[in-house]
């Protein structure tokens, strides 16, 4: 009686810790590309930052947010994800307006527009909604992986911002923590230790390169 009583009481207690947490990582996540959406429209320099990571990780976002409508979880539980998806389809916009994309970019574009129109008109059932959620963490792995490649490739992330990459961070330990102890779910656990990874990773080249433009100019004087 006394075991199931504790463990009832701790169950309590971690979802209203995961609850507050999840709180905290949705104020993050109204403001989290907000920076760089404005650092973009004001400077009109997307210098550094990927289209292709942006579009992968959008395939990421959406994913996630139709699993979690899929194991019809809180609202609470994604609703950050979903501004974080929001935001990166304003991003998304930008890069397209401000870069020379490809063909083939637009067809990522294109690509991603007619998925999702499959998945909201059923052709694409719930089932393979959740198994290819599976696939997140490769998806993720991809999309930092551009990420990183465009930043070591410029040496140049003055149009980067990086309070929305620490606010990503932090929301990757929030979700493994929520994942494994409220949750209980290890694919969610997978993909945010993956993320939270890949995330510190760009945040630190952020750092390092946020001046490369000016520190070449230095050195050709």
């Amino acid at each position: 009686h006394y075991f199931i009583q504790s463990n009832l009481r701790m169950e309590l207690d971690l979802e209203r810790v995961g609850d507050i947490l999840g709180v905290t990582t949705l104020i993050g996540a109204v403001v989290a590309q907000v920076p760089q959406i404005i650092a973009i429209l004001k400077s009109k320099n997307v210098e550094g930052l990927s289209f292709n990571g942006f579009v992968i990780e959008t395939f990421s976002l959406t994913i996630q947010v139709l699993y979690f409508v899929a194991k019809k979880y809180a609202f609470t539980a994604y609703a950050d994800i979903s501004l974080l998806l929001i935001q990166d389809y304003v991003l998304i916009v930008l890069l397209m307006l401000y870069s020379k994309l490809t063909f083939m970019e637009y067809g990522q574009v294109a690509g991603y527009v007619f998925a999702l129109g499959s998945v909201l008109m059923g052709t694409i059932s719930e089932d393979l909604v959740v198994s290819t959620m599976q696939g997140v963490v490769l998806l993720n792995i991809a999309s930092k992986v551009s990420f990183i490649s465009s930043i070591l490739e410029s040496k140049d992330t003055s149009a980067m911002e990086p309070a929305g990459w620490a606010i990503f961070v932090y929301s990757n330990l929030v979700r493994i923590f929520v994942g494994a102890l409220v949750l209980k779910d290890n694919t969610i656990v997978a993909q945010h230790v993956v993320n939270a990874v890949a995330n510190f990773t760009v945040l630190m080249l952020v750092f390092k390169y946020r001046d490369g433009k000016k520190e070449v100019e230095k050195k050709e004087e």
